[in-house]
Order: structure tokens, then sequence, then C-alpha cells
């Protein structure tokens, strides 16, 4: 019997109707540091289908019929993560459309993947905000005090499970955050706070799925639309985002 290939580390995306955000950077600048790239469409009605089929490094997309993420969070992970896993990965990068790693993960993911003992990797997560020349470091916006798990080892054979958590069940089974980690010293940038009018349909989204804060602290969901947020000054390499 013939053994499956392992690809050493493949992506996997949630998306919806990013054919006019940050998807075709995002795709471009995974290309050269994954395996493949795995996305599941949550009922796009713009042309991010097209984008994704067009893509080389895209090895598998699938589009939902009907809009899913916000209804149940978990189930839609669930649904990505078995298409990503019967490819056979070995490492698994669970990324945001709106969300990719700095330049030099070309050189350092490498290392990463071939540091031992660690299955769960961790990066600090920078959001840019209302441009691409400031992030925000207050409350629970703060790249270091909320770092994001977003890259997993994966264990062929192993039975997971995903958090009875409709909205914010985490990139990854439960399993995977009882691993042993680290956080890393390579950023992740998330670029859709960037623009004003994103937050704001953010919020409202938010607000809608979970009005009474119960999966989120309502106090966060707030804390999208504050005219005041602590900025700092982005230090590395210059965002051109077409």
């Amino acid at each position: 019997m013939q053994t499956k290939k392992v690809l050493p580390l493949l992506a996997m995306l949630p998306v919806r109707n990013e054919a006019g955000r940050y998807l075709s950077f995002v795709l471009k600048r995974l290309s050269p540091v994954v395996s493949g790239i795995v996305i599941l469409d949550d009922a796009s009605t713009d042309h991010t289908a097209d984008l994704c089929r067009a893509h080389p490094k895209v090895l598998r997309y699938r589009r939902l019929p009907e809009p899913l993420f916000l209804k149940d969070e978990a189930l839609f992970r669930s649904l990505l993560w078995n298409m990503t896993v019967e490819l056979n990965p070995a490492w698994i990068l669970a990324l945001d459309a709106d969300e990719t790693l700095e330049a030099k993960a070309r050189s350092e993911l490498p290392v990463l993947l071939n540091r031992r003992p660690a299955d769960l990797i961790r990066f600090p997560i920078y959001h840019f905000w209302g441009n691409l020349e400031y992030y925000r470091v207050d409350g629970m916006w703060n790249p270091f005090l909320y770092p994001a798990a977003c890259l997993y080892r994966y264990e062929q054979g192993r039975t997971y499970h995903w958090a009875k958590r409709r909205l914010h069940c985490g990139r990854f089974p439960v399993e995977a955050y009882r691993e042993r980690g680290f956080t890393a010293g390579l950023r992740l940038l998330h670029l859709g706070y960037a623009d004003g009018k994103a937050r704001q349909n953010k919020f409202l989204r938010y607000r809608q799925a979970d009005p009474e804060g119960e999966f989120c602290p309502a106090e966060h969901y707030k804390s999208i639309l504050d005219p005041h947020p602590e900025l700092k000054k982005w230090i590395g390499e210059r965002l051109e985002v077409p």
C-alpha cells in the first residue's frame, strides 16, 4: 500500500467576500512559505471564488451555499480543519483572510517548524488601525499580552474535538491548546482594522451575533469603535497593499 505523502506546512483560511480586500495580498505572501493553501468560503457573493480557484497554491476550495461562520463558528472551522487534514500536513498554519506573517517568515518559519519540543506556536498579533502605519496596543489589542496561536503540529490518527462555542472557539481543536508551545518573535500582521468602515461593519456583525457578550467581553466589542485608541508607530517592513 502506497504511503500518503506528508505536506510539510499547509495554510487554512476562512473567507467571505474578500475579493476587494486583502486576500490577493495574503495569498501572494503565503505562497513562498507553505506547501499549499486550503480555503473554506462562507457563501461569498463577490468574486472571491474566482480569485481562490485561480491561485496555484490553493489545493482545496469549497464554497458553502449559506453563511455559517457567525451562526456556528466551531462547525465552520471543523469543516475547514477536515478539508485540511485530509491532505496529510505535518504542520497547519491557521490564518484569516486579512492576516499575514511579516516578510521574514520565509527564513524563520522553517526554523520554528524544527524547534522541539513544541507543537503549538503563538505569534504576537499587530492590529493595524486607521492605516498600515500604526497598530493598537491598549486593552486586549496588545500584541504581546494576547498572542495568537496560529501554528500547530498535526498528529495523524489522533481524534480531535472542537470547543462547544458558537463564536470565538479558537483556530484549532481543543487538543491543540493542551500541547507544549511557545510565543515566537515572528510577528502576525492583522490588516482588517486599518479601514474604518470595516471596523464599523465588524462591530455590527458581532453585536448582532453576540448581543449579550456571551462569547467575548462586551467591552472588547465596544472598543472596536473607540474614537481614541492607544496607537504605536509600526517599525518594520513597509506594507504596500494593492
